[in-house]
């Protein structure tokens, strides 16, 4: 008996289905496509359990007759190639015939489709690739395909989809994309009964944005429109203002020639344009559309053509970055060039502004170095003692943590730095037994506050403050999703948000080291850095969420600081050196370096 064999029709449709349908979404996907490709002006999409019980589209396209309609389920079957020159002039969103066959190849699968022409329809059952039925029916024109039980009789793709809710939060997301890219279109998207989308025509795409993502967000973009001289290569769409940008990439949108892509190309062209405009490690809101001859562009290296390649990526790339910095540049030139001669405060923390020096000081007498407590050999050490000794005296608030006694470490934590002056308004210059200290002042801060708040999250002993007026917020579907799952963490460490209708919430009170005037920017960036890295867990050793927390609001008070008086200089050595880890800031960079008396003297001699 041969060992090598051929695969049966119906296994082979099952494994190929699998690169091509890997989850609920990605049915949404190939249907709403062919249902834009079949001219539709309304679609709509009907989900149940995460799209793994019931995916149901209707459209109201040109439909297919029976012979169209029977041939569509077969593999490779379709009505925009004929040839493979035509893959260099592809304008369709589907091409290679694969995924009705491939869907109703892992699913319990009805087609039911009409043309106008047509007195009656056709409905066409399939279940795991078996054909079972044809019959007549009657329904108006257009397209009507229900999916069942994704997955059914293929056990080991299902056992790898996820929860429920993430399922469904990826749907929202890919609807919402293809609402975007077609603002002419109408949409609704029902899950379990539910209306979780419903956008009617509209007649720009600052419109559709308004009401499919975020009404706020639709108020502070910059259209931008262009077209290249020397090539076929046109762009357009809504670009954030300079001071409106989030912590993660999510919100940069590019569709090309109308079809949602991901691109490093493009990606970095936007960078590239918002550099030394928006922080280091911060990311601009973009929805941008691209239009490029086919020819110019290989849509088909992935199954999922979610992929692209340009066939001039510098030119693309350079196009790009040209047209949004100059839109950018236009919007608003001083505030322009007041970031630009700052530039470097977002990759060095912007300083604090010191006003006050310390008097002169008697020169201590130089002690043996190897006795001193930050000699580098000896410092983990000094680490280590100081933190019991001074984790209980630690301020709440960080502002004024220098002003108030109780900040004060043990006196067993004793750090001989005399204070002497500030250096250009960001360093502070200490002179120690062994040598000379230059300190960065905000970073120093910066790891001191971060401890206090970490402290404070662990023991679930925050300070809350109650907002007079409630905080509003609007979140995008997934974001929504993200922020309903953790809830209850957030409320117990110094929050109080509630939900008050779909996708909006109102904060109520928030923890005394947050201000006011940041509690928008700062839920936004914790919800991002919550979609992106995960449920957090309860177990007070894995403190991955609480650190989140902590670590986002260090970067709020990355470019917020407050004078600094000469008197709090002389305390901040002992604060820092009660920390977990006075080296770094949170951030991971130095905070200070000391140059001993011995290295100073062989430099001037």
């Amino acid at each position: 008996m041969p060992r090598i064999k051929i695969l049966s029709d119906r296994v082979a449709n099952q494994i190929a289905a699998g690169e091509v349908i890997e989850r609920p979404v990605a049915v949404i996907k190939e249907l709403v496509e062919n249902s834009i490709d079949a001219q539709a002006t309304k679609i709509a999409i009907e989900i149940n359990n995460g799209g793994k019980s019931l995916i149901k589209i209707y459209d109201n396209g040109i439909g297919m007759n029976e012979d169209e309609a029977l041939l569509s389920l077969e593999r490779h079957a379709t009505s925009k190639l004929r040839e493979a020159n035509d893959l260099n002039q592809i304008t369709s969103f589907g091409f290679r015939g694969e995924a009705l066959p491939s869907i109703a190849s892992v699913s319990q699968f009805t087609l039911k489709t009409r043309t106008k022409d047509s007195i009656e329809g056709v409905e066409i059952n399939v279940t795991t690739g078996k054909f079972l039925r044809q019959k007549a029916c009657g329904m108006p024109h257009g397209t009507i395909i229900d999916v069942r039980n994704l997955f059914t009789g293929v056990p080991a793709r299902r056992k790898f989809l996820k929860t429920e809710n993430t399922e469904s939060a990826h749907i929202y997301f890919a609807v919402r994309l293809f609402a975007l890219a077609h603002p002419k279109i109408a949409f609704e998207l029902t899950d379990t009964g539910k209306t979780i989308l419903k956008s009617a025509s509209c007649n720009s795409l600052n419109d559709r944005i308004g009401e499919v993502w975020n009404r706020n967000i639709a108020k502070d973009l910059l259209l931008i429109s262009k077209e290249s001289e020397n090539t076929n290569l046109k762009i357009s769409g809504l670009i954030a203002k300079v001071g409106i940008d989030r912590s993660t990439r999510r919100e940069m949108i590019f569709f090309v020639n109308n079809r949602p892509v991901d691109n490093r190309t493009l990606s970095y062209a936007v960078l590239d344009a918002y550099m030394g405009k928006i922080p280091k490690g911060r990311f601009p809101i973009v929805f941008l559309f691209l239009n490029i001859d086919p020819k110019d562009v290989d849509v088909n290296i992935h199954p999922t053509k979610k992929e692209i390649r340009f066939r001039d990526e510098a030119g693309v790339r350079q196009f790009v970055l040209k047209v949004i910095h100059a839109q950018l540049e236009a919007s608003n030139p001083h505030r322009i060039q007041k970031e630009n001669e700052g530039a470097s405060a977002f990759t060095t923390p912007k300083a604090i502004p010191i006003i006050v020096n310390h008097p002169n000081l008697e020169k201590p007498e130089i002690e043996n170095p190897s006795s001193h407590p930050l000699n580098q050999e000896r410092s983990q050490t000094i680490e280590k003692t100081a933190l019991s000794s001074s984790k209980n005296s630690r301020s709440i608030d960080a502002e004024s943590a220098s002003t108030q006694t109780n900040t004060v470490p043990s006196t067993s934590l004793k750090i001989n730095w005399v204070y002497l002056r500030t250096l250009k308004e960001k360093y502070a210059l200490y002179e120690t037994p062994d040598g000379i200290v230059m300190l960065n002042i905000l970073r120093a801060k910066q790891r001191i506050r971060y401890e206090q708040i970490l402290e404070q999250i662990r023991h679930k002993s925050p300070s809350k403050q109650d907002l007079i007026i409630p905080t509003q917020i609007e979140l995008e579907p997934l974001s929504a999703s993200a922020l309903e799952a953790h809830l209850n963490q957030l409320n117990e460490y110094g929050f109080s948000i509630e939900s008050f209708g779909k996708n909006f919430y109102r904060i109520l009170s928030i923890p005394d080291w947050l201000k006011i005037e940041h509690v928008e920017k700062f839920v936004l960036d914790l919800v991002d850095q919550l979609r992106t890295r995960g449920s957090y867990s309860k177990n007070p050793n894995q403190s991955l969420f609480w650190e989140q927390i902590a670590h986002s609001a260090i970067k709020e008070f990355l470019f917020h600081s407050e004078k600094e008086h000469a008197s709090s200089l002389e305390k901040l050595p002992t604060m820092l050196f009660g920390c977990d880890d006075p080296l770094t800031n949170p951030l991971g960079r130095r905070i200070f370096f000391e140059m001993d008396w011995n290295e100073i003297e062989k430099k001037i001699k």
